[in-house]
């Protein structure tokens, strides 16, 4: 009869094993879980820092979009004093002086006087927020959107109104030239140095130019409440903008417009078609 004290060794190992499986397989579950968890962390930590700098990117361009129209302003109102300066000369010469004149003396004052320039204003960048605008409302930042909508509004007001005023003079201008019978004076350019609408269109010009200095004034005083919305220094903006306008130099001459040929059509090519 077996010993009943003695424990045969394939209980022992059955035992042994079941217990080494077990520990072996929460293990495993629990470096899996571990890794997980790390890999979607990180991952998560990633994301976040990577939408952080997107919107900080897109903050930055937005605001050097605002500063670059603001000195188009300056530009504009600056080069603008030519055309004040001979509007000025100009009023002051007696309507009938302006008959005994030349075209070769009046044309270019009247040219000058008539000329306000034009302002440009590239929409990529304020399409690039719009589309962008709702990472902005996540984040509850509702100050910033508010005002860079305002900024984008008023530029485009600036754009409209300075377009449309140099239109305004060239449709005077061109009005008169077209038919100058129907106006006072003894040559076409002293009857458009002469019309009445024309002197009071460009009595206007020095008012123009003093609104435009304002107005880049305004938007560079707006763009300063934006950077502190978003934690972003004038330095930061600047440094942006200068490395935003470097010029890309690469391995290739830009090409020649002249230098461009293609060869004209032989029209009796045309007769086997």
């Amino acid at each position: 009869m077996d010993n009943p004290n003695i424990l045969t060794p394939p209980e022992i190992n059955i035992k042994g094993k079941r217990g080494g499986f077990w520990k072996q397989l929460s293990m495993l579950v629990l470096g899996t879980t571990v890794s997980l968890v790390l890999t979607f962390g990180t991952a998560q930590i990633i994301e976040k820092s990577q939408r952080a700098n997107d919107r900080r990117l897109t903050a930055l361009m937005v605001m050097s979009n605002i500063e670059s129209f603001a000195r188009e302003l300056d530009t504009a109102w600056v080069q603008a004093a030519g055309a004040d300066t001979a509007v000025a000369w100009l009023l002051n010469i007696p309507k009938d002086s302006l008959d005994e004149m030349d075209k070769e003396e009046l044309l270019p004052i009247i040219a000058k006087a008539k000329s306000v320039g034009s302002l440009t204003y590239d929409k990529t960048t304020e399409n690039i927020f719009s589309n962008n605008i709702d990472t902005w409302k996540n984040m509850g930042n509702f100050q910033f959107i508010d005002m860079v909508g305002s900024c984008f509004s008023l530029i485009r007001i600036c754009e409209e109104r300075w377009n449309g005023f140099q239109q305004e003079l060239d449709d005077i201008f061109n009005r008169i030239a077209a038919h100058p019978d129907q106006y006072e004076g003894s040559t076409t350019w002293a009857k458009i140095a002469r019309d009445p609408g024309m002197r009071q269109k460009m009595l206007m010009i020095h008012n123009l130019r003093k609104w435009a200095c304002y107005e880049a004034e305004y938007l560079r005083y707006c763009n300063k409440k934006n950077m502190a919305a978003v934690d972003i220094t004038e330095q930061e903006l600047m440094a942006f903008m200068e490395k935003r306008q470097q010029e890309i130099v690469i391995d290739q001459p830009e090409p020649i417009y002249k230098d461009i040929t293609i060869p004209k059509i032989n029209p009796d090519s045309l007769l086997h078609y």
